[in-house]
């Protein structure tokens, strides 16, 4: 269709012919600046003279680039004057009035991101920056942030918080306190010995004080010799919270001086013996929690393999999972061991077999052996838009093996939130020698073949690379099969025991969300 045989423009194809970006006929729209549509679908041909010459004005308010964040300020700054500029020196520029706020992104409902005009950061002068860059130095230089005082002091944050509130120690710019006020609570040995008297730890800490193996300590709980002082609620699994017991150091300490006990005696007694603090107590029990963490090392060390073991609040269950070999032993080996101990046996109700967290742990294994998966992952013009960059890299050694922007072609234009995320302008997809997605393709297939394309939220990378292979007449790709894919969010998330999915963390470029991924898939390694 011409232009003259138009019956009405939609905004997309109106802004193109204004000359306007996308955002800003947009901005422009949202501020009323733009007449009612005549059309119900668009505006007619007769208006688009008069919105024409709207456009100097929607420039001039809204600005020919769009809206940054402070970090691209930042860098933008610093590449004019050649002087290093940091995110906080652009806020502090804005608190005194040399730049406004323009406009405030917030993904999905998230943290919000104060936006400014690209024009006012490069009419900002190098005196306006060099005095707050001055001011930021020289409070940083006489100041510290509450990781260093706590490194400074000894001390735990939650410590650190509780004796700046009750001494009214004032916090200044980017949250750090003068450092005058640190040496004082540093200088104070009285103060300090208070603090770690009155330090919560947990149980295997309170072991690690008094040098003896966990066994030792819960024997002296449970002859109520030191009781907790708090509980920590944390949570474990798919289930809410489960409540750990906290015990004050100084009170843990105490137990050293009591003259009934011969702690180098009980620091002695093998693993698996009978502890001497039994015959103090009139000998008790074993726990199911003991019994189980006995059984564990002792069939693991029989077999040769690592046994796991967690447990799950709620349901009040023990879940127990090990590493499989060739030749190892079966659910059915496990379950026949547990029968022959009579004390094990008792427990067997509140015994699974088998966890999600075991299973991620053997996934993790699995796809970091040599030759087995890559990790992939892409970053696009929008939700579910097209593929503007692509990374990956060889699970096993971490090398690189793709790292490319993608040009999306004409009619794809990156979309301002997106932007705001991961930082890729059009201007870059579409310079020269950027590669478009059949020619990344051909590489894409090369070093994905006979390999599980690792990804996290794998489902996405999976439907934007399907997508764009149809858009380019790609009919046939095996990459649309998702037999050839393995999720990483999911184990990982399992293996944290979390009942959220958890995000990535990788910064929103391609390669460095590969790595970042990679880095959950080590971890995982491990129980």
């Amino acid at each position: 269709m011409t232009a003259s045989a138009r019956s009405h423009y939609g905004p997309l194809v109106l802004a193109d012919a204004l000359g306007l970006a996308r955002w800003q006929f947009e901005k422009a729209d949202a501020a009323g600046m733009l007449p009612k549509p005549g059309h119900t679908r668009g505006w007619l041909p007769e208006q688009v003279d008069e919105i024409r010459g709207l456009v100097p004005q929607i420039v001039e308010r809204f600005g020919a680039e769009h809206p940054i964040g402070s970090a691209r300020c930042a860098e933008r700054l610093t590449r004019r004057l050649g002087r290093p500029v940091q995110h906080t020196d652009i806020h502090a520029l804005a608190e005194a009035g040399h730049l406004e706020v323009v406009d405030v992104y917030s993904p999905r409902g998230g943290e919000e991101y104060e936006l400014f005009a690209p024009a006012q950061i490069d009419a900002v002068s190098a005196e306006q920056v060099e005095a707050v860059i001055s001011a930021r130095e020289a409070w940083t230089a006489t100041s510290v942030s509450q990781e260093e005082a706590c490194r400074r002091l000894g001390w735990q944050w939650s410590e650190f918080a509780a004796v700046v509130a009750e001494r009214q120690i004032q916090k200044g710019r980017f949250g750090r306190y003068r450092r005058e006020d640190i040496d004082a609570l540093a200088a104070d040995a009285e103060l300090d010995e208070q603090v770690r008297q009155d330090r919560l730890v947990t149980a295997d800490s309170a072991a690690e004080l008094l040098d003896v193996v966990r066994r030792h300590f819960d024997i002296a709980v449970e002859a109520g010799w030191v009781k907790p002082k708090a509980h920590h609620d944390k949570e474990v699994g798919r289930y809410r919270t489960v409540s750990v017991p906290l015990y004050r150091t100084g009170d843990v300490l105490a137990l050293l001086d009591r003259p009934d006990i011969d702690w180098e005696q009980v620091r002695a007694t093998p693993k698996g013996e009978k502890s001497p603090l039994l015959e103090l107590v009139g000998g008790r029990a074993v726990s199911r929690a003991k019994a189980i963490r006995a059984f564990l090392g002792w069939f693991g060390a029989e077999h040769g393999i690592e046994m796991w073991g967690w447990w799950v609040p709620g349901p009040d269950v023990w879940e127990i999972d090990w590493e499989r070999i060739d030749g190892g032993p079966t659910k059915s080996d496990v379950e026949a061991a547990i029968e022959q101990n009579p004390l094990l046996r008792t427990y067997r109700s509140s015994m699974k077999l088998h966890s999600e967290a075991g299973a991620a742990i053997r996934f993790a294994r699995s796809m970091l052996e040599p030759g087995a998966a890559v990790i992939l992952d892409c970053e696009t013009t929008d939700l579910y838009g097209a593929v503007i960059e692509i990374a990956v890299i060889d699970a096993a050694t971490g090398k690189t093996l793709l790292d490319t922007l993608v040009n999306p072609g004409p009619g794809m234009p990156i979309a301002p939130g997106a932007f705001a995320v991961h930082g890729i302008s059009d201007a870059e997809v579409t310079a020269d020698g950027v590669p478009d997605w059949p020619t990344v393709y051909k590489r894409l297939l090369r070093i994905t073949k006979d390999r599980t394309v690792l990804a996290y939220k794998a489902e996405y990378d999976r439907s934007v690379i399907t997508s764009e292979c149809a858009r380019h007449g790609i009919r046939r790709t095996r990459l649309a099969d998702s037999s050839h894919w393995a999720d990483v969010m999911v184990p990982r998330s399992d293996h944290a025991r979390s009942r959220r999915w958890l995000p990535n963390e990788g910064g929103h470029r391609a390669l460095s969300d590969v790595q970042q991924t990679r880095q959950h898939l080590l971890r995982m390694t491990a129980p």
